[in-house]
């Protein structure tokens, strides 16, 4: 097993043909040259006026991506992926700041496959799938027996990084001891990231920024934790052999476990064969996830910023779903023309501020407003969401109407987007805007393929609705 319980690393590396000797203390590395190099070093932070005349320089960075030092304690190797941040210095001593760090168990060239794991995975692939039911005989004997791999192992989804081909897949692992003090038998579900192998860690550390927005996304909070995430490289005969563990410096470690065991997640079983796609937009950023709360409670509060950035949200996923807009009458679209035409006429025949006054009110013909989106969405989405809406405004003695939800909306959203805070704010707003949130999860899901029963199920048990669908 790779030792990761030392508080404080120290060892030597090699950077700019320099030995330093390193302290790591899991968060900031700190290099001290040898003796005859730190006038060496000093100068990387000087600029020279004149022969002998110095003054202080430009910011110093790290220039490589990665650093590669081997451990006095262990004897292993480390590997050190810095931020991109500037370096400081103490005396001769350098502080830099790291991002992550790869310790290794065995030295080898390259990495292929990398394995996630996590309490919200354990929830989103749960591991009780993993275990037949178990015998009892009268005697106390309990008999416990896993399934095979091939009963606990999801179906390889594929995306791009890059132009790199990724697959992705879930299983569970296995772990037995004998150990006092230590369960018996251990089972942990693992997401895994294949794919041809690099030694590029710049790619890696993208790979986990990826999984770790996947993981965000399937349970509505940022505060995730991906607690440990093995790194392997190729084996024979298409096999992987751990050798390393991936350490991402910082990982906030309050992942919310009341919000797992309330199951405010979506489970693999709703979106399989939809990973794939769903990660592939992650990657190329063509799914809005900017408005993800924080944790999950500070999702159940609405402030000015979350409000916009939930419209914003819907709006951004509305305008990819429906790339032509909202659908319109034949009679609409007529009209539209007919403005547009006489409006170039007018902006051909104007100059100055006049002109751009008609220039601003053609790009307007055409526009949706966010009422508009709204009520196309209720008339499209009516069999997947009608029944969370209808529960949640009759909760409150109120009636779901998308036109009245769309104005609320449109009005609360504008009051905030141009700073208009004297006005009152729109009571029902708030509820609309709780709808709108299952509402992007609807349309999300629908768009990579999922069924209508699996999307309901998907926002019943993220939201906790509590709906017996």
């Amino acid at each position: 097993m790779v030792n990761d319980e030392l508080d404080i690393y120290t060892g030597t590396l090699i950077y700019k043909e320099i030995e330093f000797s390193f302290t790591f203390d899991k968060e900031q590395l700190r290099l001290a040259p040898s003796k005859n190099k730190q006038q060496e070093v000093h100068l990387w932070f000087m600029k020279s006026l004149a022969k002998g005349v110095y003054t202080s320089g430009d910011p110093v960075y790290i220039e490589n991506d990665y650093l590669i030092g081997i451990c006095n304690e262990t004897r292993q190797k480390i590997i050190f992926l810095p931020k991109y941040e500037n370096v400081g210095k103490y005396n001769s001593v350098l502080i830099v700041n790291i991002e992550a760090y790869i310790i290794q168990k065995y030295e080898r060239d390259y990495i292929n496959r990398l394995g996630f794991m996590s309490q919200e995975i354990d929830c989103i692939f749960p591991t009780n799938q993993a275990l037949q039911n178990p015998e009892w005989t009268e005697n106390g004997i309990v008999s416990i027996k896993t399934k095979d791999f091939d009963n606990t192992t999801s179906h390889k989804q594929d995306f791009f990084v890059d132009g790199k081909k990724v697959s992705m897949y879930f299983g569970i692992s296995r772990t037995s001891s004998g150990k006092i003090g230590k369960p018996p038998l251990e089972l942990h579900s693992v997401m895994f990231f294949e794919f041809e192998k690099t030694n590029d860690y710049a790619f890696i550390l993208r790979l986990w920024r990826i999984a770790k927005c996947f993981i965000q996304y399937l349970c509505y909070r940022k505060n995730v934790n991906l607690s440990k995430i093995e790194v392997s490289s190729p084996y024979n005969d298409g096999k992987h052999e751990r050798f390393a563990m991936l350490h991402i410096v910082n990982e906030d470690k309050n992942n919310e476990p009341e919000i797992l065991e309330k199951r405010r997640y979506i489970k693999q079983e709703y979106i399989s064969g939809a990973e794939g796609q769903i990660l592939n937009d992650i990657a190329e950023d063509r799914i809005y996830l900017r408005h993800l709360p924080e944790t999950y409670n500070a999702g159940r509060s609405i402030n000015a910023a979350r409000f916009v950035m939930i419209t914003a949200a819907f709006e951004w996923t509305f305008n990819k779903n429906y790339p032509n807009g909202v659908v319109k009458r034949p009679a609409t679209i007529k009209a539209e023309e007919n403005a547009t035409e006489i409006l170039n006429e007018l902006v051909n025949n104007s100059k100055g501020k006049l002109k751009e006054i008609y220039k601003f009110l053609r790009k307007l013909i055409g526009s949706n407003s966010l009422q508009a989106e709204i009520e196309q969405m209720g008339k499209d989405y009516a069999e997947i969401v009608d029944v969370f809406g209808r529960r949640l405004y009759s909760m409150n003695k109120e009636v779901l109407k998308y036109s009245e939800m769309g104005l609320r909306l449109s009005q609360q959203r504008n009051n905030y987007a141009h700073g208009n805070l004297d006005k009152d704010f729109i009571g029902l707003a708030l509820l609309d805007l709780v709808y709108l949130e299952y509402i992007i999860y609807a349309m999300q899901l629908k768009e990579y393929g999922v069924e209508d029963i699996l999307i309901k199920r998907a926002i019943n048990d993220l939201f906790g609705c509590s709906l017996a669908l």
